[in-house]
C-alpha cells in the first residue's frame, strides 16, 4: 500500500513545481493564448459580420436586379405597344393617302372620260349635221334639177317663213 500513498516530500515538490508551473503559463503563456484567441475571435466576428453585410448587400443587388428586369419587361412592353401604335398609324395613314390618290386617279379618269364623250358627241353631231347637209344637197340636187321648181319651191317656204 506504500506504493499507493504518496510521500510528503513528494507532495510537496509536485505541489511547488505544479504552482511555479502555473504563475510560469499565467505570466508568459496564458495571456498570449488569450489574447490570441481573443483576436481571433474578434476576427471571426468580423468576418462573419462583413459575410452577413456582403450577404444583405447581395440581397439588395438581386432585389434591385429583379426590379431592372421588371422595369426593363415594362419598358420593353410599352416600346412594343408604341411601335405597334406607330406602325397601325403608318398602314392607316398609308391606306388613307391610297384611297385619295385611288379617288384622285378615279376622278381625273372619270372627267377624262366626260370630256372625251363630249367630244365626240360634239363630233358625232358635227358628222351627222356634215352628212344631213350632203343627204340633204344630193337630195335637193336630185329633186330641184328643173330650176322653176326650186324657184318655185323657194317662194313657197319664204311666205311660210313670213307667217310664222
Amino acid at each position: 500500500m506504500e506504493l499507493v500513498l504518496p510521500q510528503f516530500g513528494l507532495f510537496f515538490w509536485s505541489a511547488v513545481i505544479f504552482f511555479i508551473f502555473l504563475w510560469l503559463l499565467s505570466k508568459f503563456a496564458w495571456k498570449p493564448i488569450l489574447s490570441a484567441l481573443d483576436a481571433r475571435e474578434k476576427r471571426i466576428a468580423e468576418a462573419l459580420a462583413t459575410a452577413e453585410k456582403a450577404k444583405s448587400e447581395v440581397e439588395a443587388l438581386k432585389a434591385q436586379q429583379e426590379r431592372i428586369q421588371m422595369e426593363a419587361a415594362q419598358e420593353r412592353e410599352r416600346i412594343l405597344a408604341q411601335a405597334q401604335k406607330i406602325r397601325d398609324e403608318i398602314i392607316e395613314n398609308a391606306r388613307a393617302e391610297a384611297r385619295k390618290q385611288a379617288e384622285s386617279i378615279l376622278q381625273v379618269a372619270q372627267q377624262q372620260i366626260q370630256q372625251q364623250r363630249d367630244r365626240l358627241i360634239v363630233e358625232m353631231r358635227a358628222y351627222a349635221v356634215r352628212l344631213s347637209l350632203q343627204i340633204a344637197r344630193q337630195i335637193l340636187e336630185e329633186h330641184f334639177k328643173d330650176e322653176e321648181k326650186a324657184r318655185a319651191y323657194a317662194e313657197k317656204l319664204a311666205s311660210e317663213i313670213r307667217l310664222n
